[in-house]
Protein backbone atom coordinates (compact mmCIF):
# COMPACT_ATOMS: atom_id res chain seq x y z
CA UNK A 1 0.00 0.00 0.00
CA UNK A 2 1.99 3.07 -1.22
CA UNK A 3 1.93 6.00 1.54
CA UNK A 4 0.10 8.87 1.58
CA UNK A 5 1.92 12.39 1.57
CA UNK A 6 0.94 14.64 4.61
CA UNK A 7 1.61 17.86 1.99
CA UNK A 8 -1.55 18.18 -0.80
CA UNK A 9 -0.56 17.50 -4.01
CA UNK A 10 -1.72 21.13 -5.05
CA UNK A 11 0.87 22.69 -2.50
CA UNK A 12 3.45 20.01 -4.23
CA UNK A 13 3.01 21.53 -7.55
CA UNK A 14 2.82 25.00 -6.50
CA UNK A 15 6.70 24.29 -5.04
CA UNK A 16 8.08 22.52 -7.89
CA UNK A 17 7.04 25.13 -10.09
CA UNK A 18 8.83 27.81 -7.89
CA UNK A 19 12.06 26.24 -7.65
CA UNK A 20 12.10 25.20 -11.56
CA UNK A 21 15.43 27.12 -12.72
CA UNK A 22 17.18 26.37 -9.81
CA UNK A 23 20.75 25.00 -9.77
CA UNK A 24 22.59 22.89 -7.40
CA UNK A 25 25.31 24.84 -5.37
CA UNK A 26 28.63 23.34 -6.03
CA UNK A 27 30.95 22.62 -3.05
CA UNK A 28 34.27 24.07 -3.10
CA UNK A 29 36.23 22.36 -0.28
CA UNK A 30 37.46 24.91 1.20
CA UNK A 31 37.97 24.65 4.81
CA UNK A 32 37.93 29.01 6.20
CA UNK A 33 39.86 29.18 9.62
CA UNK A 34 41.49 31.67 11.44
CA UNK A 35 44.91 30.61 12.13
CA UNK A 36 45.33 32.00 16.10
CA UNK A 37 47.99 34.44 16.58
CA UNK A 38 50.57 33.58 19.18
CA UNK A 39 52.66 36.51 20.56
CA UNK A 40 55.35 34.61 21.77
CA UNK A 41 58.00 37.68 21.69
CA UNK A 42 55.08 39.61 23.95
CA UNK A 43 55.00 36.55 26.47
CA UNK A 44 58.63 35.97 26.51
CA UNK A 45 59.01 39.58 27.52
CA UNK A 46 56.37 39.64 30.23
CA UNK A 47 58.04 36.46 31.96
CA UNK A 48 61.10 38.23 31.96
CA UNK A 49 59.89 40.90 33.96
CA UNK A 50 58.22 38.98 36.03
CA UNK A 51 61.65 37.07 36.47
CA UNK A 52 63.44 40.83 36.85
CA UNK A 53 60.84 41.76 39.86
CA UNK A 54 60.98 38.53 41.72
CA UNK A 55 64.86 38.54 41.76
CA UNK A 56 64.61 40.91 44.99
CA UNK A 57 62.56 38.64 47.16
CA UNK A 58 64.38 35.39 48.51
CA UNK A 59 62.48 32.98 50.73
CA UNK A 60 65.90 31.66 52.22
CA UNK A 61 66.60 35.27 53.45
CA UNK A 62 65.63 36.10 57.25
CA UNK A 63 66.57 39.78 57.59
CA UNK A 64 63.58 40.71 59.78
CA UNK A 65 62.44 38.92 62.08
CA UNK A 66 58.84 38.44 63.66
CA UNK A 67 58.47 39.85 67.17
CA UNK A 68 55.28 39.91 69.12
CA UNK A 69 53.39 43.15 68.41
CA UNK A 70 53.43 45.52 65.64
CA UNK A 71 56.11 45.43 62.70
CA UNK A 72 57.87 47.82 61.90
CA UNK A 73 60.66 48.86 59.54
CA UNK A 74 62.27 51.99 57.73
CA UNK A 75 65.10 51.59 55.34
CA UNK A 76 68.92 52.57 56.44
CA UNK A 77 69.43 56.02 55.88
CA UNK A 78 65.79 57.18 55.71
CA UNK A 79 63.93 59.38 58.30
CA UNK A 80 63.14 57.24 61.45
CA UNK A 81 59.33 59.24 61.47
CA UNK A 82 58.69 57.59 58.48
CA UNK A 83 57.27 53.93 60.61
CA UNK A 84 55.21 56.55 63.19
CA UNK A 85 53.65 58.21 60.56
CA UNK A 86 52.60 54.89 59.14
CA UNK A 87 51.44 53.62 62.23
CA UNK A 88 49.00 56.70 63.07
CA UNK A 89 47.63 56.77 59.85
CA UNK A 90 49.45 60.00 58.97
CA UNK A 91 49.66 58.43 55.10
CA UNK A 92 47.13 57.30 53.63
CA UNK A 93 47.63 54.00 51.08
CA UNK A 94 46.41 54.58 47.36
CA UNK A 95 46.41 51.00 46.42
CA UNK A 96 45.26 47.64 48.66
CA UNK A 97 46.60 44.18 47.91
CA UNK A 98 44.83 41.44 49.34
CA UNK A 99 46.62 38.22 49.81
CA UNK A 100 44.16 36.11 51.23
CA UNK A 101 43.84 32.64 50.16
CA UNK A 102 46.94 32.42 47.66
CA UNK A 103 49.97 30.31 48.13
CA UNK A 104 53.28 31.89 49.03
CA UNK A 105 54.30 31.45 45.30
CA UNK A 106 51.56 33.26 44.14
CA UNK A 107 51.49 36.02 46.46
CA UNK A 108 55.47 36.59 46.05
CA UNK A 109 54.20 37.48 42.48
CA UNK A 110 51.68 39.82 43.21
CA UNK A 111 53.43 41.90 45.91
CA UNK A 112 56.07 41.95 42.98
CA UNK A 113 53.51 43.32 40.58
CA UNK A 114 52.74 45.78 43.09
CA UNK A 115 55.33 47.32 43.86
CA UNK A 116 56.22 47.62 39.85
CA UNK A 117 52.70 48.55 39.68
CA UNK A 118 52.94 51.62 42.20
CA UNK A 119 56.68 52.56 40.67
CA UNK A 120 54.91 52.88 37.24
CA UNK A 121 51.62 54.94 38.46
CA UNK A 122 53.78 57.08 40.98
CA UNK A 123 51.65 55.47 44.19
CA UNK A 124 54.01 56.29 47.37
CA UNK A 125 51.17 53.87 49.78
CA UNK A 126 50.22 50.84 49.37
CA UNK A 127 48.31 48.27 51.83
CA UNK A 128 49.35 44.98 52.04
CA UNK A 129 46.42 42.68 53.78
CA UNK A 130 48.42 39.43 54.25
CA UNK A 131 45.69 38.15 57.06
CA UNK A 132 46.69 36.30 60.00
CA UNK A 133 46.29 32.27 59.81
CA UNK A 134 48.73 29.96 59.89
CA UNK A 135 51.16 33.39 60.07
CA UNK A 136 53.18 31.87 57.28
CA UNK A 137 52.51 35.37 54.67
CA UNK A 138 52.67 36.94 57.98
CA UNK A 139 56.22 36.42 58.11
CA UNK A 140 57.03 35.74 54.17
CA UNK A 141 55.77 39.32 53.18
CA UNK A 142 57.54 41.56 55.65
CA UNK A 143 61.23 39.53 54.96
CA UNK A 144 60.34 40.41 50.98
CA UNK A 145 59.51 43.97 51.25
CA UNK A 146 62.77 44.37 53.02
CA UNK A 147 65.15 43.10 50.30
CA UNK A 148 63.18 45.58 47.88
CA UNK A 149 64.99 48.56 46.99
CA UNK A 150 62.09 50.82 46.64
CA UNK A 151 60.84 50.25 50.19
CA UNK A 152 61.26 52.90 52.70
CA UNK A 153 59.19 52.02 55.24
CA UNK A 154 56.38 49.78 56.53
CA UNK A 155 54.76 49.06 59.97
CA UNK A 156 51.55 47.17 60.95
CA UNK A 157 48.44 49.22 59.51
CA UNK A 158 46.01 50.68 61.77
CA UNK A 159 43.05 49.42 62.81
CA UNK A 160 41.32 50.50 60.00
CA UNK A 161 43.23 49.35 57.48
CA UNK A 162 43.70 45.72 59.21
CA UNK A 163 45.81 46.04 61.78
CA UNK A 164 47.86 42.72 62.52
CA UNK A 165 46.67 41.61 59.41
CA UNK A 166 47.87 43.91 56.82
CA UNK A 167 51.00 46.52 56.35
CA UNK A 168 51.18 49.69 55.49
CA UNK A 169 54.22 50.28 52.97
CA UNK A 170 55.99 53.08 51.82
CA UNK A 171 57.86 53.59 48.96
CA UNK A 172 60.55 55.98 46.97
CA UNK A 173 59.74 57.08 43.61
CA UNK A 174 62.05 57.05 40.65
CA UNK A 175 60.85 59.85 38.76
CA UNK A 176 62.16 63.01 40.16
CA UNK A 177 59.60 65.54 38.08
CA UNK A 178 57.22 63.92 40.05
CA UNK A 179 58.18 63.20 43.70
CA UNK A 180 56.07 63.49 46.59
CA UNK A 181 57.84 63.35 49.82
CA UNK A 182 55.63 61.09 52.84
CA UNK A 183 54.33 64.65 54.43
CA UNK A 184 52.90 65.76 51.15
CA UNK A 185 50.34 62.74 51.53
Amino acid sequence: MPKKSPIPPEDSLLFRESIAGAQPLVQDKKWHHSTPVRPKTKVKALADQDERQLFYFSDQYEGFILQDGPQSYVAEGDDPLLSRALKRGQIQPQVTLDLHGLTQLQAKQELAALLSWCQQQQLHCACIVHGKGLGILARKVPNWLVQHPNVRAFHTAPKSWGRDGALLVLLALQSKSSHRSWDEA
